[in-house]
């Protein structure tokens, strides 16, 4: 069974925690991928219950006549997730998620700075 045909079951309501397990098994090293970068903010476990609700969600509001592989469309959704549960949870201090990025891109910088 396709990722698609189980997408599809889900949304047709059979089976849907069995459903959403089996998709979420089949695709956790696409998950495991997508929230990798993210590791470094929270710990990997809740990280990944978070991409199942990213999953959902993506399930949800994936579009079957678009012609576009569910795992192509799904990252989106798992990030976002990810993102936001950080964003809410990730520290004390309430830091704005653009600033968080700024703070990510500078972070970045000086890493390839000290390897060259």
């Amino acid at each position: 069974m396709t990722n698609e045909e189980l997408v599809k079951r889900i949304r047709g309501g059979s089976l849907v925690s069995d459903s959403m397990q089996l998709l979420y098994e089949r695709n956790l090293p696409l998950i495991k991928q997508c929230i990798k970068s993210y590791a470094a903010y929270e710990p990997m476990e809740d990280l990944l219950q978070e991409s199942y609700f990213g999953l959902y969600e993506a399930v949800q509001h994936y579009k079957t006549s678009e012609n576009v592989l569910f795992m192509t469309y799904a990252p989106y959704w798992i990030r976002q997730a990810v993102i936001r549960y950080i964003e809410k949870c990730g520290s004390t201090v309430r830091i704005p998620g653009n600033a968080r990025q700024k703070i990510a891109k500078q972070g970045a910088a000086d890493k390839r700075k000290r390897i060259a």
